[in-house]
């Protein structure tokens, strides 16, 4: 039996799963401003579960680092997600995120077995990765997110106010007649707009079937209002962090 916790660490939160044989079952989120908080989590967890595997993803080093400085001092076996460091994605780029590259092994795994698979990541920024089913990166986007779309409005802008969108409630009208509603409409119709035409065009650029994966901490407020999405997954990133580590234990074991 192999236990494995797998951190993926955003920009705003600090994700970490519990794998048993491959199997995710358990998950927990800790703030990003919690960072200490969240190592001695983990550690604690790791002692309570008799897993000394961690495999851990950051786009925060500064975060990463608190991280590793504990774990080390708890004698467990670490693994770091880079895109350097990886055998499973081939075609990265250097300084290419460690969670999209996760992603992309996340979907080769799950989805990708005769199509290319599409991941939209809905966090602090929403990024397109796009894996081919042999494993090849073959290209991708970012752009600003949802919710630091809203707060750019804000905080650029001396008389728009800071406005947090209801996930519960129905899309916003086309034509607001209010600024809180010709916010609301903007922003939210407006991503809807850039994911769908990004799909449309990445479809065309290929030209081959696609199979299109959300995820990322916004996915379940925005993916059910478009039909581009084939499926949902918020847990696709800590899914990839955990197969890059398994295969590179694979491999060295077979040199």
């Amino acid at each position: 039996m192999t236990n494995r916790i797998a951190i993926d660490i955003g920009n705003s939160r600090i994700a970490c799963g519990l794998f048993i044989d491959d199997k995710l079952v358990e998950l927990k989120h800790h703030l990003l401003s919690n960072v200490s908080s969240a190592a001695a989590s983990v550690v604690e967890w790791a002692q309570d579960t008799r897993t000394d595997k961690v495999a851990l993803c950051s786009v925060v080093p500064s975060a990463a680092r608190v991280l590793l400085e504990r774990f080390q001092n708890e004698s467990l076996e670490l693994f770091l997600v880079s895109a350097e460091n990886q055998r499973v994605i081939s075609d990265t780029y250097f300084s290419m995120g460690a969670d999209r590259v996760a992603n992309a092994a996340g979907a080769l795994k799950i989805y990708a077995k005769k199509e290319i698979a599409v991941v939209i990541d809905f966090g602090t920024a929403t990024t397109l990765t796009a894996v081919s089913p042999t494993g090849k990166f073959l290209g991708g986007m970012i752009t600003l997110g949802l919710g630091q779309t809203f707060a750019a409005l804000y905080s650029a802008t001396e008389q728009l106010p800071d406005i947090h969108w209801d996930s519960d409630t129905d899309l916003p009208e086309p034509l607001g007649t209010d600024t809180h509603s010709a916010i609301t409409g903007g922003c939210i119709l407006g991503h809807l707009g850039i994911l769908e035409y990004w799909v449309r065009t990445v479809k065309q650029t290929l030209n081959q079937p696609c199979t299109v994966i959300a995820t990322g901490g916004y996915a379940n407020m925005i993916a059910p209002r478009s039909m581009v999405f084939d499926y949902v997954n918020a847990d696709l990133t800590i899914h990839g962090i955990n197969a890059i580590a398994e295969a590179e234990e694979v491999l060295a074991d077979q040199a």
